[in-house]
């Protein structure tokens, strides 16, 4: 008996080519299948002490901040994860003479989702606690912007979470300042503490 393909999550991509080897993909995926497709790796070490991994542990106060927003009235959610995919993803360009403008290619990208208990073909470099947060709100099937890149060795990734986690953070005073003029105010007085912005 022949065996099952494992079922496949089919999404309609751009591609860009900014590194050899490493395509660049813009997607959308919802908050269930960014946790159904990823995982977080996290930092520890092994029985040698090599390191091994690279995310944090979860920040609940930081996860449960989102999550409260994304459980309000409106939401506008334009904050993008970082994904770096396995190489078994594949992407199948469109046809026609509109899908190519010399700087990015439409298609469909085909992520295989993993079976039960199986090895996920993702995992998050960047928004494990938005992607959390999603995760434990009323709107998991909230469309979520995707910046993914192709990548099995765990040192690109490391690379990558440092590049994007070295920003220094805003001034809690202008953060105040900020807030203080915003005609939401009553709904974001609760992230003048730094540690909740997305």
């Amino acid at each position: 008996m022949a065996k099952r393909k494992p079922p496949t999550l089919r999404r309609r991509a751009l591609r860009i080519e900014q590194c050899k080897g490493h395509p660049l993909f813009l997607l959308c995926l919802t908050g269930d299948e960014v946790l159904a497709v990823a995982d977080i790796s996290r930092v520890s070490r092994d029985e040698v002490g090599k390191l091994i991994g690279y995310q944090r542990a979860e920040v609940k106060r930081h996860v449960q901040g989102i999550v409260d927003y994304l459980n309000s009235d409106k939401v506008l959610f334009p904050n993008s994860l970082i994904l770096a995919l396995s190489s078994s993803v594949r992407f199948i360009a469109s046809r026609g003479p509109h899908v190519r403008d010399g700087l990015v290619v439409a298609g469909t990208l085909e992520i295989p989702m993993p079976r039960q208990g199986g090895r996920k073909p993702a995992w998050i470099v960047d928004g494990q606690q938005r992607a959390l947060a999603i995760s434990k709100s009323r709107r998991k099937g909230l469309l979520v912007p995707v910046n993914a890149f192709i990548a099995d060795d765990v040192e690109i990734q490391r690379d990558q979470f440092l590049r994007v986690n070295n920003t220094k953070p805003l001034p809690r005073g202008l953060i105040s300042e900020l807030l203080l003029h915003s005609r939401r105010i009553s709904k974001l007085e609760r992230f003048l503490q730094p540690s909740v912005i997305f």
